[in-house]
């Protein structure tokens, strides 16, 4: 199952130390109101992957 959130960080910017990396360009993610977020479920674990933007999501898909 493959779950695609999209919302926009409203919150306090984390630190650069403790933000996801992007799946595709590693950037850190720690101001980008584009962060993308993925959850996938593989017998009863979630993974989550992180990206920058549309434009890294689109290009892991591919």
């Amino acid at each position: 199952m493959i779950i695609d959130v999209v919302y926009c960080m409203s919150e306090p910017t984390i630190s650069e130390e403790n933000a996801p990396q992007c799946a595709v360009c590693s950037s850190k993610i720690v101001d980008l109101p584009t962060n993308r977020v993925i959850a996938t479920e593989n017998n009863g674990e979630v993974e989550y992957k992180h990206f920058c933007d549309a434009g890294c999501e689109s290009s892991y898909h591919t």
